[in-house]
């Protein structure tokens, strides 16, 4: 069965109707046929449907309504601005394992400015839609550039990743109804400025016991860690 994430659906008569492209998309690439079952799901509802070719377009019939469990307790990744390509993993590896909402922004050793990052946002949403889908999630996550200080004064448990200090993540007990914010350094690392201010806000600095991670690999581990907490 298809399940396809989206942020808006058109609904009409019991059908649900997709734009000229994801029919073609459809029909052409995934070669459906009448009858196919087809899930889509927005908004935290999902649509079970089945397929029904009239004059060479596609109507989605609904058969089944139903909704999906979103989690209390959001989960919002910082991702410091690096290679490019380590940033669309990141989206693509944060999206499946159950991030809600990520921040890009330009950290001491960021090597990519924020201006390339939303230059190329219509490819990343692109991403978060296709991630979405392949990983059945509830909803589209939402993705913004943004300071560091700006994100830094965002509600929630601020938590920091850092392999050399002494306060191990499994002691970490997330707060019901309360959103994580999880910062991702570079290539590199945050710096030791960075860390004290970090420390300054009282951030919860934890480390893991888990060999150095590049950035993409890092957003994948700790969100998923996070994710299977709340």
């Amino acid at each position: 069965m298809i399940y396809l994430v989206r942020e808006e659906l058109i609904i009409q008569d019991g059908y649900i109707f997709v734009s000229n492209d994801e029919s073609r998309y459809l029909l052409k690439v995934r070669r459906l046929k009448n009858g196919a079952e087809v899930t889509f799901c927005c908004n935290g509802k999902t649509y079970l449907t089945e397929l029904e070719i009239k004059k060479q377009i596609p109507c989605f019939k609904i058969v089944k309504e139903g909704t999906v469990t979103i989690s209390s307790n959001r989960l919002i990744v910082a991702i410091a601005a690096g290679d490019i390509n380590a940033v669309e993993e990141s989206i693509r590896n944060g999206v499946e394992a159950g991030v809600d909402e990520f921040y890009i922004f330009r950290s001491e050793l960021s090597n990519t400015d924020t201006t390339l990052v939303e230059k190329r946002m219509k490819r990343l949403k692109t991403i978060i839609v296709t991630a979405a889908s392949q990983s059945r999630r509830g909803h589209l996550p939402e993705i913004n550039t943004s300071t560091f200080e700006e994100i830094s004064e965002l509600e929630g448990d601020h938590i920091v990743f850092h392999p050399y200090v002494p306060d191990n993540f499994m002691s970490y007990s997330p707060e019901k109804m309360k959103d994580i914010v999880l910062w991702v350094g570079p290539e590199g690392g945050f710096t030791d400025k960075e860390i004290e201010v970090f420390k300054s806000k009282k951030f919860k600095i934890f480390s893991l016991k888990v060999p150095i991670l590049r950035m993409e690999n890092a957003v994948t581990v700790f969100s998923a860690f996070i994710r299977n907490l709340i």
